[in-house]
């Protein structure tokens, strides 16, 4: 039984190293930016982050609003760690995410967050 437990332990391991570099090869290894802020601010939204990979060429952002599917918003240079969406000035909730880009290669996107500009 013991022996059992202990191959199930190895199996288990094994498959997550597996899964995780996995991941590494779709996104080249390269981390996501932290997205840390969405705020309303002079009647848009204003964003922050942390940029986790030092050398992108770029930062990109995804938006979408309830019930549509995430487009690009905006791209910035790899060392701008915030941004003002002026075009985020309806009166409804916008969802962002974003990415690092390094060359040809992407990192996963950040977690999501959201707010609506005319809330205070």
């Amino acid at each position: 039984m013991r022996k059992l437990q202990t191959l199930g332990l190895t199996i288990g391991i094994v498959l997550a190293a597996c899964s995780s570099s996995s991941n590494d090869e779709k996104t080249g290894g390269l981390e996501a930016p932290m997205l840390m802020k969405v705020m309303p601010m002079e009647g848009a939204l204003h964003l922050e982050w942390m940029n986790m990979q030092k050398d992108c060429d770029a930062v990109e952002a995804e938006r979408k609003m309830p019930g549509e599917t995430f487009t690009q918003a905006f791209s910035v240079p790899g060392t701008v760690d915030n941004k003002m969406d002026a075009t985020a000035t309806d009166n409804r909730t916008y969802t962002y995410r974003l990415r690092c880009k390094k060359a040809e290669t992407f990192s996963a996107y950040s977690e999501e967050l959201s707010a609506n500009p005319t809330e205070k």
